[in-house]
């Protein structure tokens, strides 16, 4: 007697990333016109170059862990780990080659850099309690039957304490 299994609900990463459309969408201009604004071209251009990196930064983390979810829990824990590498190496080589730019203007691009970051963040874990995505694995339909050599009462077991 098969039972058949409910599908596997969808992963988390392709509702994460289309719920951090929307508000970069918003966001990005808004965080490039304030710098536009308040440091002229050089900090506007700072800006934009910042939000690019930024954006691309977290959305290819959200799409390459998209992509390894259909495979064992083991293998998706090392392409996170992977991901993770890849991401802290893309933002070092960023920094050592953007890091004696004198065309940019460093603090625009960082304060950019940061308010993407925050406001990634923040989307993302917002999107991720809207999935109600449980921790637990869910309890089956049917009762565990008891072994059938147990003997003894019926009701649960009860202990005295001395």
């Amino acid at each position: 007697m098969t039972q058949q299994q409910a599908p596997a609900p969808p992963p988390p990463f392709e509702a994460m990333l289309r719920a951090t459309v929307i508000p970069m969408v918003c966001a990005g201009p808004v965080i490039v016109l304030v710098f536009w604004v308040t440091g002229q071209t050089r900090g506007g251009l700072a800006a934009l170059l910042g939000v690019t990196i930024a954006v691309a930064f977290f959305a290819s983390g959200l799409y390459v862990m998209k992509r390894l979810t259909n495979t064992s829990p083991l293998s998706v824990l090392a392409g996170a780990l992977a991901v993770y590498l890849g991401q802290v190496l893309f933002l070092g080589l960023v920094i050592l080659l953007l890091s004696g730019a004198s065309w940019l203007d460093g603090q625009a691009f960082g304060l950019s850099v940061l308010a993407v970051a925050l406001i990634w963040q923040l989307v993302q874990v917002v999107a991720f309690v809207r999935l109600r995505k449980p921790v637990y694995d869910e309890p089956a339909d049917e009762p565990a039957q008891e072994p059938s050599g147990k003997t003894g009462s019926t009701g649960p077991t009860q202990e005295r304490l001395s």
